[in-house]
């Protein structure tokens, strides 16, 4: 096997590009960081394209400050990815467990598995019958989308807040629609997702602070930005719920996604780089 490493986004995805679009929604994370990089949003640090008797079987991305992703990365293509990755200042790795396993035990030993989740796909989406409505937010809305972003990174992924703020003022410079549930004139949940890159779109954050949940909030804000991607021009919508909280699992089910499979994410502290 051999491995190519692409200085420009064009050149790996005129290598790449057809591979990854045959598949977009298990590589959807991959398209919209490439396209994200394309439009000069989050640089390319990694672009990697995998060869095997001359026949592209896999690829490897990472935009800088963000996890490198291996959905697309043969398993036994992990050693190589290591030997030609050594040296980048990678702190994280995500994508389907089997496949982050395989890489991240070739990387450096230490680090822990951050988060373990599960991978969804909408099928018929069921909207639920909750009280309020939904709006797309605004540039008012600015201040608050920061500080429940900061929240959900640090209940979810046990980051610090500066740390939290900085992923939450990348994601929002991000392509994406962001739509708020609206109960009684307050904001009450917010769900977001990427504009449809290759048909899909993948939605993430869904945040609902502690003094509304258990109200249906962040199900209707979710079924809403589903509604939006899809009329966006999404084919298909995914999602990844935290596989540790099966109330979120079966609130997605509810409204109509179903399991694909299990994804991780693994993080080195700065102290093991």
């Amino acid at each position: 096997m051999e491995a190519l490493t692409h200085g420009t986004v064009e050149d790996f995805l005129a290598v790449a590009g057809e591979f990854l679009d045959a598949d977009p929604v298990t590589y959807n994370v991959h398209l919209t960081g490439v396209e994200s990089a394309r439009r000069g949003i989050g640089p390319a640090a990694a672009l990697v394209s995998l060869h095997d008797g001359g026949a592209l079987v896999g690829a490897v991305t990472r935009l800088e400050d963000w996890p490198l992703h291996v959905a697309a990365m043969p398993v036994d293509a992990a050693p190589l990815v290591a030997e030609v990755l050594r040296g980048q200042p990678i702190d994280a790795v995500s994508g389907p467990r089997a496949r982050v396993e395989a890489f991240r035990s070739r990387w450096r030993e230490g680090g822990r598995e951050s988060f373990r989740l599960r991978f969804h796909r909408l099928e018929d989406l069921v909207v639920p019958d909750v009280p309020g409505e939904a709006r797309r937010t605004t540039a008012t809305d600015h201040d608050l989308l920061t500080e429940w972003w900061v929240r959900f990174a640090v209940e979810l992924e046990g980051m610090d807040r500066a740390e939290a703020r900085e992923v939450a003022r990348g994601g929002l410079v991000r392509p994406a629609g962001h739509v708020l549930w609206v109960d009684g004139g307050r904001p009450v949940s917010w769900a977001a997702t990427t504009e449809p890159v290759a048909g899909v779109s993948r939605v993430g954050p869904v945040y609902t602070p502690p003094e509304h949940r258990r109200k249906g909030y962040g199900a209707a804000a979710t079924a809403a930005v589903c509604r939006w991607a899809r009329h966006a021009g999404a084919d298909h919508v995914v999602l990844a719920a935290d596989h540790a909280n099966p109330t979120a699992n079966s609130i997605y089910q509810g409204i109509g996604f179903r399991y694909v499979t299990d994804w991780s994410e693994y993080r080195w502290s700065a102290e093991e780089l």
